[in-house]
């Protein structure tokens, strides 16, 4: 089930889920646009069901909804664990999603979003 399926729950329903991003695409002007991602079970670590493609503006109506969105990042990265999701606000007051940065990481070790596998048009 996507997120946009799901909007008939009261949003507090919303706060016990979880969300883990595969993949993203990207617009000619670097704007993250959509992403694979899927429902996981967070007490079990099992899929909820299949991951689907859903636009960038879906996944920031589930963090304000209360969600817990997570990326998870392919090689050479695999090793890594799972990185939040938190929505982004620009100047002109439309929003984005963006990596949570760890104040602890050395900025040579900072990942971005670019850093995800590519989802393919």
């Amino acid at each position: 089930m996507t997120y946009e399926g799901a909007r008939a729950r009261p949003a507090d329903s919303e706060i016990n889920r979880v969300f883990v991003v595969s993949k993203i695409r990207f617009d000619a002007q670097e704007n993250a646009t959509a992403v694979l991602w899927g429902e996981v079970n967070s007490r079990s670590n099992l899929d909820v069901g299949a991951e689907v493609v859903v636009p960038v503006a879906d996944v920031v109506d589930a963090i304000h909804d209360g969600a817990e969105v997570l990326a998870v990042f392919g090689i050479p990265f695999a090793h890594l664990p799972p990185h939040r999701i938190v929505a982004l606000e620009h100047p002109d007051g439309s929003e984005t999603i963006a990596l949570q940065k760890d104040p602890e990481s050395a900025p040579a070790h900072l990942l971005a979003l670019r850093d995800m596998p590519q989802l393919a048009e």
